[in-house]
Formats: structure tokens, C-alpha cells, sequence
């Protein structure tokens, strides 16, 4: 089991790295493919999760335009204004882009729906897939809107790095303190939740949070002059690095809750099949609630400071 979980980090990793280190197209395109993929793979899982729980999605067009979404709001929009000072038309085509897509998806959506009856299925079919590109692949599309958001410049890759990198670490802070808590402390440690999510427990959140405070600190102290800037502005400091470490671990964790009742719903252990870490959704879940927070904080301070 280690040695898949192993594997299939490191190949991760690896991927994110070249998708941040190199410049230009090349490493665009790395991130594009591997967006696509955790779309296409995630909506799938979440799907067939859902259809455990009795209610049947339309897998293959919402797999479709979950790959259409991802690509909409980052890579498009880099295309058409690929330089860093084209911030402002990047935002348009992104917002013009998305209402395209979930528009289009509305619209064949409602034609698979028409030709299955329409009975009460079909329609909460429809609602269930339409669910499952809102929960996953528009709350993780915020992560190629930052990637993108100074074009093909490496401010926006570092800031989409920075996001990834701290709730991650709040991950494995929050599951390797909570394992050694629960065989250290006499009588293990305290659950939180002992129905949804059992192994979850305050000794690991409270682990979870130092580890996030601790990465983004990190981050920040150690990444080079001006790669996390956004819109030429220093938002991300030592201080707000604190901040965004505790609410990534905090957002992190409901994320990661939000999944596991999924999954408990429909009596399954992980929501897919990759080697060692369960499934896609496993690994994102942290992600969905954090990085549409991200993005707004930065939009929001941004606005107020010009």
C-alpha cells in the first residue's frame, strides 16, 4: 500500500513541478493535460458515487464539460491574452467562457433528458450532473484561473503552487498526527466526528493547522522576490501566510468531510480507483472549498487596493 501511495506522489508531483518549473507553453500545456485529466477522472468518481446512492448522472457529458470548464477559465483565456499586463481581458473571456460552457451543458443536458422521457430520472439526472460540475470542477477551476492569471507568466503558477502546496500539507499533517496520536495517547485520541468521518480527530485537525501555518510560512519566506504577486500587488506577506495557513486547514478540512460523507452515503471507502490514494476526488477534496476562497480574497483585496 506504501509503496503505490509512493508512486503515485511522486508521479503527481512530478507533473505539478514541470507544470510550475517549466516556462511557457511547455509547462501550460503539462498543467492543461493534467487539469483535464483530474476532471474528466473526478466528475466520473463523483458520479458513480452518486449513482451508489441511487441517483444515475449522464457520465460521459458531464465528464465533457467538466474538461471543457477546466479548460474555459484558464488555458483559453491565456491564448487570447497571453501577456501579464492583460490581466482585465483574461478575467472577461474566463467569466464569458464559463457561462458559455455551463449554458451548452444546460442545453444538451436538457436534450438527453428530452429524449429519456422525460420522466423524474432523466430530470434528476440532469440536476445530480449538474451538481457534480458545480461541486468539482467549477470550485477546482479556480486553480487554472490563479495558474493563468498573469498569462503565461510564473507569478500566477507560484500563487497556484502556494495554494496547493499549503492544503496539502495540512492533509498530511492532519492524518500522520492523528496516527500517532491514536496509538500514543492512552485510550486513543479525540474524534471529532464519529459518524461521517471516525479516523478524523481534533489531535490531527490541530496537527493539520500547524502544518499548514508552517508550509505557507515557508512558502513565503523562501520563494524569490515578487513570484507571488498578484496584479503586481504584494498580497501574500508573512502575515497573511499565517492567515492562509490556518484557513486553508480549516477549509481544507470541511472540503475533506464534504467528500467523506459522500463516500459514507454510498457505503464506499474511496471514490476511485488510483493506485495508493484512493481516487481523484481523495486527493482534490481539500481543494474544492479552499481554492474559490483563494481566488475571491485576492480579487477582493486587489479591488480595494487600486
Amino acid at each position: 500500500m506504501f509503496r503505490w501511495r509512493l508512486l503515485s506522489s511522486t508521479i503527481l508531483i512530478v507533473a505539478v513541478l514541470g507544470a510550475v518549473c517549466l516556462h511557457g507553453w511547455p509547462g501550460a500545456v503539462v498543467f492543461a493535460v493534467l487539469m483535464a485529466w483530474f476532471a474528466w477522472v473526478a466528475a466520473g468518481e463523483f458520479l458513480n458515487l452518486a449513482r451508489a446512492c441511487g441517483a444515475s448522472g449522464f457520465p460521459r457529458l458531464t465528464q465533457a464539460f467538466a474538461v471543457f470548464l477546466t479548460l474555459a477559465v484558464g488555458i483559453l483565456p491565456a491564448i487570447f491574452a497571453p501577456e501579464c499586463g492583460q490581466h482585465e481581458r483574461r478575467d472577461i473571456l474566463a467569466q464569458g467562457f464559463t457561462s458559455l460552457v455551463l449554458v451548452s451543458f444546460l442545453v444538451f443536458g436538457f436534450r438527453q433528458v428530452f429524449r429519456r422521457g422525460p420522466g423524474s430520472r432523466a430530470i434528476l439526472g440532469l440536476f445530480i450532473s449538474l451538481a457534480g460540475l458545480i461541486y468539482i470542477c467549477w470550485t477546482l477551476s479556480f486553480i487554472p484561473r490563479l495558474y493563468f492569471s498573469t498569462g503565461l507568466d510564473h507569478q500566477g503558477r507560484w500563487l497556484a503552487l502556494f495554494l496547493v502546496v499549503v492544503t496539502k500539507a495540512g492533509d498530511i499533517g492532519a492524518y500522520a498526527t492523528g496516527m500517532l496520536t491514536s496509538r500514543v495517547l492512552k485510550g486513543g485520541n479525540h474524534k471529532i466526528e464519529t459518524v461521517i468521518s471516525p479516523k478524523k480527530s481534533w489531535e490531527g485537525f490541530c496537527g493539520g493547522v500547524l502544518f499548514c501555518v508552517a508550509a505557507a510560512l515557508i512558502f513565503v519566506l523562501a520563494a524569490p522576490d515578487r513570484h507571488l504577486h498578484f496584479r503586481n500587488l504584494e498580497l501574500l506577506t508573512w502575515k497573511t501566510a499565517l492567515m492562509w495557513g490556518f484557513f486553508c486547514a480549516v477549509l481544507g478540512y470541511w472540503g475533506d468531510v464534504a467528500e467523506s460523507a459522500l463516500k459514507r452515503a454510498a457505503a464506499a471507502k474511496n471514490s476511485g480507483s488510483l493506485p495508493g490514494l484512493g481516487g481523484v476526488l481523495d486527493v482534490l477534496d481539500s481543494l474544492t472549498l479552499v481554492a474559490p476562497f483563494f481566488y475571491a480574497w485576492l480579487q477582493i483585496v486587489t479591488a480595494f487596493s487600486v
